[in-house]
């Protein structure tokens, strides 16, 4: 018998879901501790559900991608999804279920040798990196109940074999302070850390794909967006200027770049979700 997880503790929240109580009341989502072996490498295991009885797809904007790579299994699908710099949509059609591995930032790096540069915006396939997952593999671990499942999936890692890399943690201790001290600079990180803006570019080449002014745009993004959010009467002119634009124009131009939409409009559609919702469950 494989490793069997356990569910985490604590909910997980995601920062990048742009709709969160439009996903919760669609989508039923488990977060499961990874095993001693793979913590340096998987932030957490998680399961998809979700059973739609309205006729209609459910819309999940995971816009706001943050620079994750989860490996996955599904019977539509199954691959190693990397980081999306910009929009991405998914249809909740159906019925249907999906297990998933959310590495930390920069950790596919120890899964597949050489740099991650250019390596954004689409999916690997499952056996170009695990050479045992082939359909047989899939359809094994999808008979599995969840917690099994997971489990398959990370004896499918271990079996990788991964070997620590301080490179990794170090990706990791320069997002968490990005996304906490607010740095909005490469110089205000290159000073943090101690580094040179040119090695902070070529460590975030390297293990994320994505050049670190990525990172700092999606970070003011997140924080835009939590702020509209909670927000019954959003101050664009204010919540430009507490991310550092020079402009109300600057920062309403890369909300729409990144989302497809003003941040007005954002407003305007969760209303209109939340009023959804609302509607269903009376």
């Amino acid at each position: 018998m494989g490793t069997v997880l356990q569910k985490s503790a604590a909910g997980y929240k995601s920062l990048g879901q742009m709709d969160p109580a439009g996903f919760k009341h669609h989508i039923a989502f488990e977060t499961y501790q990874p095993p001693a072996g793979l913590t340096p490498f998987v932030l957490h295991f998680w399961t998809i559900r979700w059973h739609n009885t309205t006729g209609q797809p459910y819309i999940s904007e995971q816009v706001m991608h943050r620079p994750y790579v989860d490996v996955f299994v599904s019977l539509p699908e199954s691959g190693i999804q990397c980081t999306y710099r910009d929009r991405r949509d998914y249809e909740a059609a159906d019925s249907g279920r999906i297990i998933g591995a959310r590495l930390h930032p920069g950790a596919f790096h120890a899964f597949r040798n050489g740099s991650l540069a250019g390596l954004h915006n689409g999916t690997i396939a499952l056996q170009d990196i695990f050479a045992d997952a082939d359909q047989a593999f899939v359809e094994r671990t999808l008979a599995l109940d969840d917690a099994a499942a997971v489990g398959a999936l990370a004896d499918l890692l271990q079996a990788r074999n991964p070997q620590e890399d301080p490179q990794i943690a170090i990706v990791g201790r320069i997002i968490e302070a990005i996304e906490k001290e607010d740095m909005q600079t490469v110089k205000e990180v290159a000073q943090w850390t101690g580094m040179s803006d040119r090695w902070l570019q070529q460590l975030f080449q390297d293990y994320v794909g994505i050049g670190i002014k990525w990172q700092l745009q999606r970070n003011k993004l997140l924080q835009a967006a939590s702020s509209i959010r909670i927000n019954d009467a959003p101050d664009w002119a204010d919540i430009a200027y507490e991310l550092g634009y020079s402009s109300q124009q600057h920062f309403i131009s890369d909300f729409k770049r990144v989302l497809g939409k003003t941040p007005t409009q954002y407003k305007r559609d969760l209303r209109d979700s939340y009023s959804h919702i609302s509607d269903q469950v009376q």
